[in-house]
């Protein structure tokens, strides 16, 4: 026979922990966060980079200019790469710079006319391409994907974990987190107290087959529904040297 809730007075009650929700919410608005600046980059950003190369793209390969010479910079400070993409009326790509200075011909290099010949060929190159290739900007749409799932996932955890509550007095265990049931003390076969001390989760097998977890990381009270569980049921409480 089932028994009946009637909860006492001196009861212990565990609901979703503020910490772990503020917590959850802000991986969650990180995973939005990046979700719509991948969008961005996919969308906007790196296409219209793409296409500001490709303005300045015959400028560019008009001439047969070193690394070197491409990234010394002028009386104003700046670079003769920066000045053919102002001449265009925009900025050049941090990228393509970086790609650039990344091509230059260190001093000590031997058979340095062969280096310089193979630095022509993937300057070229470099001009040739866009900033941004299809599998770049393929990859931030999946990445976007990829964040959004995260996103959801972490904001349906908070909601399922926030409408759980947990209840314990010295007649039974009940509440939503049970499944609405109420566990009198003697259907409890075995606790698992294995991961307790590290993080405050502890594993109820019922006689039934059911089995609850318990996790005061994730619900603020929690400490007092176990110690409550350990007075009612003395004989599973953790034995001497085994962790609880």
């Amino acid at each position: 026979m089932k028994p009946v809730r009637t909860w006492g007075v001196r009861m212990a009650e565990a609901k979703l922990n503020r910490e772990y929700a503020l917590r959850m919410m802000g991986v969650g608005t990180l995973m939005v966060g990046m979700c719509l600046w991948s969008l961005y980059d996919g969308h906007v950003a790196w296409p219209r980079q793409n296409d500001v190369l490709g303005q300045a793209r015959p400028a560019l390969l008009a001439t047969n200019l070193t690394a070197e010479a491409w990234l010394t910079r002028d009386g104003e400070g700046r670079t003769l790469i920066e000045g053919v993409f102002a001449a265009k009326g925009s900025k050049a790509p941090s990228k393509l710079i970086k790609k650039l200075d990344e091509l230059k011909v260190p001093g000590e290099v031997p058979h340095k006319a062969a280096a310089r010949d193979e630095q022509a060929m993937r300057i070229r190159k470099l001009f040739e391409n866009p900033v941004y290739s299809e599998h770049d900007l393929t990859s931030q749409f999946i990445q976007a994907i990829v964040t959004l799932a995260l996103g959801i996932l972490a904001f349906a955890s908070l909601a399922c974990k926030a409408g759980k509550r947990f209840v314990a007095d010295e007649q039974a265990l009940g509440g939503s987190g049970f499944c609405g049931a109420v566990i009198a003390y003697g259907d409890i076969a075995r606790i698992d107290w294995s991961k307790w001390d590290e993080k405050g989760i502890v594993t109820l097998a019922l006689k039934s087959g059911k089995s609850y977890k318990l996790d005061a990381w994730h619900y603020a009270g929690m400490t007092g529904v176990v110690a409550e569980i350990q007075k009612q049921r003395p004989d599973l409480a953790p034995k001497a040297g085994q962790k609880s």
